[in-house]
């Protein structure tokens, strides 16, 4: 058990380093002075990477065959669920790139901003479930699953895959917090007039992946074999 921890922890590290749209929202957010917002941030989105990582350990389970056969029965499920994931996108990404004020505003003012504002834990869950709405991203991850079991890394039992999955979003949170802990120690370097610039660009990160996800979706549906169509 203490073997398929480990190699979580790791596989979650290396998997959270390539930037995306949670990682340029925690960095707008930490640079901005939000490092306790930015923290809770990560932290949600790597309570979700537990569940998903989860779900791809136990993926020949009967659970992932239910939620699967759902999927395949009720298409228009799957179609609803993307369609939600691309307004969830297009929102944040609207909302990050209007900043309202966040470089040279007085700090109680800064904290009666943040307090109004959505919790930061709900937007990393938020974040977390759009990865849902790619048709790759569970296949990866059961993918790299399955590497591990054939090379015996992890086991197949269920503690095996508990401990993996709870490696998994631990190594994905530590990433983000020296990642953030980097930027803090750093952010009285950075020009003010930056800040909101790297607000834009995670709100137009946001509305990139909507984008793309709208693309794949028009363009991956069978239409025509759709019921009621």
């Amino acid at each position: 058990m203490v073997t398929a921890l480990l190699v979580g922890l790791v596989v979650g590290f290396v998997l959270a380093i390539p930037p995306g749209p949670l990682a340029i929202a925690c960095i707008s957010q930490a640079l901005a002075g939000q490092a306790r917002e930015s923290v809770a941030l990560a932290l949600s989105a790597s309570a979700m990477d537990i569940g998903y990582a989860l779900l791809a350990a136990f993926a020949s389970s009967a659970l992932v065959g239910a939620l699967r056969g759902l999927v395949t029965d009720n298409a228009w499920s799957l179609l609803a669920f993307q369609g939600g994931c691309i307004v969830v996108l297009v929102v944040l990404g609207l909302r990050y790139c209007r900043p309202t004020g966040v470089a040279g505003r007085p700090r109680q003012e800064e904290r009666d901003r943040t307090r109004d504002d959505a919790s930061p834990y709900l937007r990393g869950v938020l974040i977390a479930l759009t990865n849902l709405a790619s048709p790759t991203f569970l296949p990866s991850l059961i993918f790299a699953m399955s590497l591990l079991h054939a090379r015996g890394w992890v086991g197949h039992d269920v503690g095996d895959n508990v401990m993996y999955a709870l490696g998994f979003g631990a190594g994905a949170a530590l990433w983000f917090v020296l990642l953030l802990r980097t930027l803090t120690l750093l952010r009285s370097k950075v020009s003010p007039t930056v800040i909101p610039m790297l607000y834009r660009i995670a709100g137009g990160v946001f509305l990139l992946f909507a984008l793309v996800l709208a693309y794949n979706m028009v363009t991956t549906t069978a239409w025509s074999r759709r019921p009621g169509w």
